[in-house]
């Protein structure tokens, strides 16, 4: 969300370079694959994490490859050229080739007016003017203690973890911490429509995106995330029941929020619609849905029931070593305090109908963006 006006994809494509272009270690894959740990890396629209599993006594290792990475940066012409084409071809295969992930990057660029409209992965246009200046200063920007958090989770004791932390990284130059955050994102005030059409394309896909405002606390987030479960949330949910059982126009639909986010986060409600409806069918009877939705709301039973099943996948996201850094990484990545996550599920608990039923008539009352996803040359117009 940072990367410079024109430099969409700069982070990720910096994290192509943090593999080889370090100091000591010229080649981290191989120091890794030496000891078989599990390592790789990945970049969000708000941070780029770093990540090794290895064995107890290989922990120093691992955090100094780390240091390594922070503090040492010479990178050459042809490796930059090199990672261009490479990054190049990983967005060739996985969004130019793939009609459902292109449509869902236009629809962010479309719905977001913040640095959460830019591509992760960068459009080709911003790939190719990458230069050796744009990369040294996001190095120097960014790669620094000041702007890094040191996640471990293991049979490690905490006394242990900071000595070493101090001894790895605490030589490293501390730099002031540059941070562009978005604001709130301005409100739209219309509708918005999205169509993609491709020959890949054998069935058409329709969705429905809805605005969710940054709340200040994850209480308020977790009332959505109830909300979301009994609307979309697998074969139990409402517009299941109705769009696919009842009515019989679609064969799937499922909703998700995205609540992790410095800026606005949304819903998407995803169909696909049973072959032969026509998608404006569709389209209709998922709005009378969501009418119906905003209007009676939730029932105490269903409220319960929703808990109960986000009392079920917290438990697994806490059930192993990668389950449980995965839970913590976003949600420290965002300056959430420990006491705002919800372990215990205390919070959860304290969630009620009210705080539910009110958070459903105030986001699926306002606009929302449509994307439709279109066979080219179909005939997707013949109605049923």
């Amino acid at each position: 969300m940072d990367d410079p006006i024109g430099k969409a994809g700069l982070a990720h494509y910096f994290e192509h370079l943090m593999f080889e272009t370090t100091g000591k270690f010229k080649d981290i894959e191989s120091t890794m694959s030496s000891i078989g740990a599990q390592f790789n890396a990945f970049t969000t629209k708000e941070y780029t994490c770093y990540y090794e599993l290895v064995l107890k006594k290989d922990l120093p290792l691992a955090m100094e490859v780390e240091a390594d990475r922070m503090s040492s940066f010479n990178v050459t012409q042809d490796k930059i050229d090199r990672e261009k084409n490479i990054v190049l071809e990983e967005r060739k295969m996985r969004i130019d080739n793939n009609p459902h992930i292109l449509l869902w990057e236009e629809m962010n660029s479309a719905f977001y007016r913040t640095g959460y409209g830019k591509s992760v992965i960068g459009w080709e246009s911003d790939v190719q003017t990458y230069s050796q200046n744009d990369i040294t200063r996001f190095h120097d920007n960014y790669y620094h203690p000041n702007n890094a958090i040191l996640l471990i989770v293991g049979d490690v004791e905490f006394d242990e973890v900071v000595k070493l932390a101090e001894e790895k990284y605490g030589e490293i130059k501390a730099k002031p911490v540059i941070r562009y955050y978005p604001n709130q994102d301005p409100a739209h005030n219309a509708d918005l429509l999205v169509t993609l059409e491709s020959t890949e394309v054998k069935e058409p896909v329709l969705y429905f995106r809805y605005r969710v405002p940054l709340f200040k606390h994850t209480s308020e987030t977790s009332a959505v995330d109830l909300a979301v479960d009994v609307l979309g949330g697998g074969k139990t949910s409402k517009l299941y029941k109705d769009l696919v059982l009842d009515k019989d126009v679609a064969v799937s639909v499922s909703a998700y929020y995205d609540s992790l986010a410095f800026s606005d986060g949304y819903i998407d409600i995803e169909i696909i619609p049973k072959s032969g409806v026509n998608l404006d069918v569709v389209e209709r009877e998922l709005n009378s849905a969501i009418n119906n939705f905003v209007h009676r709301g939730i029932t105490n039973e269903e409220l319960q029931s929703t808990k109960y099943r986000y009392k079920a996948a917290q438990f697994d996201n806490l059930s192993d070593l990668t389950h449980m850094a995965r839970f913590y990484i976003p949600r420290l990545a965002l300056g959430i305090s420990l006491d705002e996550m919800d372990i215990s599920y205390s919070k959860i608990n304290d969630i009620n109908l009210e705080d539910v039923n009110n958070k459903i008539r105030t986001i699926f009352s306002a606009n929302k963006l449509i994307g439709r996803l279109l066979p080219k040359g179909g005939n997707n117009d013949k109605d049923k």
